[in-house]
């Protein structure tokens, strides 16, 4: 089973829980829940069988329960509670219908909805970001307003135990509408997991805002693991989380 996500959204000065987390294989399943006090507000059910039909891989399957996670996180940032839970009630309303045809309707509501992603900012327009590319997904928003200070890795490298990776990591500052690179930010690389000590490394980021970062992940088989990239400069701090695959 692949590691889910644990986040605390505020809007209109109410703080939501959001947790995503993947079923297990036998089961599968990704399962989003909206906490508000401690009860369940709304939740989104996304089945992968067509992952595990084909050959599963787990690179897939932690690519889609991250978009998952960033979209409910997004909507309710958005405001758009309101629309969670119908989109819940919908999806109970279905539970008993026919699999294959429940999974066509929930990919028709898809793509009949006009909601947006962004991509990461390449490097070369690192230096001032004033739009950035975007995809149709179920619920979102512009992902680049939702924070004044923000960190982003350049590339999306799979992320195995025992690899040795190199990442890019951009330091941004949004300012009225525009978004600005940030030189000489404090980041931080934490590595994470059930079943080894953590590990952390400092750099500092360039003129461009972009930070290199060389990391060894330990080797596990069984268990969570993760990496926490942090950034702080002049007060403000960004942080975002990856999963770490299993050797």
């Amino acid at each position: 089973m692949i590691t889910g996500y644990n986040t605390d959204v505020e809007y209109d000065g109410v703080v939501y829980h959001v947790q995503t987390e993947d079923k297990g294989i036998n089961t599968p399943l990704m399962l989003s829940l909206v906490y508000l006090d401690g009860a369940i507000l709304a939740s989104k059910r996304t089945p992968y069988d067509d992952l595990v039909a084909s050959g599963f891989d787990q690179a897939i399957l932690a690519k889609r329960l991250q978009r998952q996670h960033k979209l409910i996180c997004a909507a309710i940032r958005a405001g758009r509670i309101e629309e969670l839970k119908r989109f819940s009630e919908r999806g109970a309303d279905r539970k008993a219908a026919e699999p294959g045809r429940r999974a066509k309707e929930e990919h028709r509501e898809l793509e009949q909805t006009d909601i947006r992603e962004p991509e990461s900012p390449s490097q070369e327009n690192a230096q001032k970001t004033t739009s950035v590319a975007k995809d149709r997904f179920s619920i979102s928003e512009t992902i680049e307003e939702e924070e004044g200070f923000k960190v982003w890795l350049l590339e999306e490298p799979v992320l195995r135990a025992g690899d040795s990776v190199t990442l890019r990591v951009l330091v941004t500052r949004c300012v009225g509408d525009d978004r600005y690179s940030v030189a000489k930010a404090r980041v931080t690389l934490k590595i994470l997991g059930s079943s080894f000590r953590p590990e952390s490394t400092m750099v500092t980021s360039d003129k461009d805002g972009v930070a290199l970062i060389f990391a060894q992940l330990p080797t596990f088989i069984t268990g969570r693991a993760a990496i926490l990239v942090c950034a702080e400069a002049d007060g403000e701090t960004a942080e975002l989380r990856r999963i770490i695959l299993p050797a």
